[in-house]
């Protein structure tokens, strides 16, 4: 079992590396997203005639470079000069500041003027593929959403790493049987790993080993003590007694087979939420857990409600 998780999140742990390292580069922007991109960073460049101190932000929002896809082609920007002579700027005199700043924006310009012009020349086309893409039968083609490409960037990678040892003849249906195993087993070492913490939870619960089954001593003996305990004031104790004429009448009463070691809830379980007694008993039960092992004060009116809850369970 351990063996196999660690096989599993081995696995895990190299996809969302291989992921994340192929998606260390940003998506191709379209001609217009590109555009958009300029006409912010010629505000921002207008800006810094009023607000210089603003420049080495500016600097950490552009990326080194971009890809931009034309319509019929990606071309790469790079913007390694437009940051260089940010950082110029920000660090250079005040008096050569606005001669700089000029230069900056004269390079943005220049930028948004060529992508103007790859947009031209891309309109006839693009439009032309537009209207060709608006025919009925393409009306339900679809590109590759989020997660087409991120399981094809897996399928690379698994490719990749199995073709070492199985050799090119390993096909597409053997990449995709790997991987949705792979991801079975992660699912299913998941659902053991849940039912396991919820058996412990259960395990872990409040359990009062007695030395006899609730039922082996009458409901009446069980209230008997516990009003004792109300007249001296032992609040605590009689909310525990009075919790166990409930659980000795239920059982009497067969809703259950005896035992001696089960914890509250378990007891809440096999009565079953069909039954009329499941309410009473739910709250009966919550009172005495808080009070008897959560350890909370308790006092008159707390007990007056469990024999509330008592007489609901048909103890009079």
């Amino acid at each position: 079992m351990k063996l196999l998780a660690r096989f599993v999140l081995v696995i895990f742990f190299a996809l969302t590396l291989q992921h994340c390292l192929a998606s260390d580069s940003s998506p191709a922007l379209s001609l217009i997203e590109y555009r958009d991109r300029l006409d912010q960073y010629s505000v921002r460049a207008g800006s810094l005639q009023e607000h210089p101190d603003q420049a080495a932000e500016f600097v950490t929002e552009i990326p080194d470079q971009l890809s931009v896809n034309t319509g019929t082609q990606s071309v790469t920007v790079n913007f390694r000069d437009l940051k260089n002579d940010l950082a110029v700027f920000n660090s250079g005199d005040a008096a050569q500041k606005p001669s700089r700043l000029e230069h900056i924006r004269d390079y943005i310009r220049e930028l948004q003027s060529a992508a103007n012009e790859n947009s031209s020349e891309a309109k006839p086309e693009r439009q032309k593929l537009d209207e060709i893409l608006a025919r009925h039968e393409f009306r339900k083609v679809r590109g590759p959403n989020a997660a087409d490409t991120f399981l094809a960037k897996i399928y690379r990678w698994l490719a990749r790493w199995l073709l070492r040892g199985v050799g090119s003849g390993a096909t597409g249906n053997v990449m995709h049987g790997i991987v949705y195993t792979l991801v079975g087993l992660a699912v299913l070492l998941m659902v053991l790993w849940t039912v396991r913490n919820l058996r412990r939870k259960e395990e872990d619960a409040p359990r009062e080993i007695m030395p006899f089954a609730p039922s082996a001593k009458n409901w009446r003996t069980w209230l008997a003590e516990a009003r004792r305990s109300a007249e001296a004031q032992d609040w605590r104790n009689a909310i525990h007694l009075a919790y166990w004429a409930g659980i000795s009448s239920l059982e009497a009463g067969g809703a259950w087979k005896p035992n001696r070691a089960r914890t509250p809830r378990e007891y809440l379980r096999l009565l079953g939420t069909r039954s009329p007694n499941h309410r009473p008993l739910t709250a009966l039960t919550r009172k005495f857990e808080v009070v008897w092992y959560g350890k909370r004060d308790a006092g008159e009116a707390d007990f007056q409600e469990t024999l509330a809850q008592l007489e609901q369970l048909g103890c009079r």
